[in-house]
């Protein structure tokens, strides 16, 4: 009986000191998620914003030989990282082999949300708008962080109180308008002049139009400013 327990004893004293050998020579699953995440973190495009990065947990299964080499994290060339992706994590010592991981990345950043509904067509300004934050990797039509407080944006579309204003809602407001007479700019080095002439389009800030110069009649083109008056070209 003593015999039978003594050698009980000495199987069990020979598991536990094996169990440290054997995991030392299995990869830390802790290892290859902090390689998959240092990855994505140092890449990702919503550096300089508040980020959640979230590796996905490896199968309990697995067992990967334990890499003598710093793990190598990639993505296949040309891949954008988004905010759900999957990145590859590889040994290249003695024993190599390679696994994926899924990796989230929750960026969050003040955006621009109306406060009331908007018809296609108004003039936008601060009243209209307020800036909470949100998740912005989620948002696939893209956000505004900054607000033109002139009065020269207006609504493309309808927008709906509550949404996340994105710039293809909105467009520069025209400060110019067909048959309109302004001045004309032009400048040629230190020389500058100055004449009168009629808008044969309406401009925005930055939309180039037809004119007619009233003292010529003849028809030019030009850049429209922000303060109405045309600079030819």
């Amino acid at each position: 009986m003593t015999d039978k327990r003594s050698g009980l004893t000495t199987a069990l004293l020979c598991a536990l000191l094996a169990a440290p050998a054997a995991t030392a020579s299995i990869e830390s699953a802790q290892r290859i998620s902090d390689a998959a995440r240092d990855y994505i973190a140092a890449r990702h495009p919503w550096q300089g914003q508040k980020t959640r990065i979230e590796v996905g947990q490896l199968d309990p299964r697995t067992r990967l030989p334990r890499c003598e080499k710093a793990l190598q994290a990639y993505m296949p060339s040309g891949a954008e990282i988004r905010r759900r992706s999957t990145v590859g994590v590889r040994c290249t010592g003695k024993k190599p082999w390679k696994i994926y991981l899924p990796v989230t990345v929750a960026a969050y950043a003040r955006v621009m949300v109306s406060t009331r509904p908007i018809a296609a067509g108004q003039t936008v300004s601060a009243g209209d708008i307020s800036w909470v934050e949100r998740e912005v990797s989620s948002l696939s039509y893209g956000y505004l962080r900054h607000f033109d407080n002139s009065g020269a944006m207006r609504s493309r579309r309808s927008i709906a109180q509550g949404a996340v204003i994105t710039a293809n809602m909105l467009e520069a407001n025209s400060v110019v308008s067909k048959g309109q007479q302004l001045q004309l700019l032009s400048s040629s080095g230190p020389i500058s002049v100055s004449m009168k002439g009629i808008a044969l389009q309406d401009g925005a800030p930055g939309a180039r139009i037809r004119v007619r110069n009233i003292s010529s009649g003849k028809e030019l083109e030009g850049r429209v400013n922000r303060s109405g008056q045309v600079v030819l070209h």
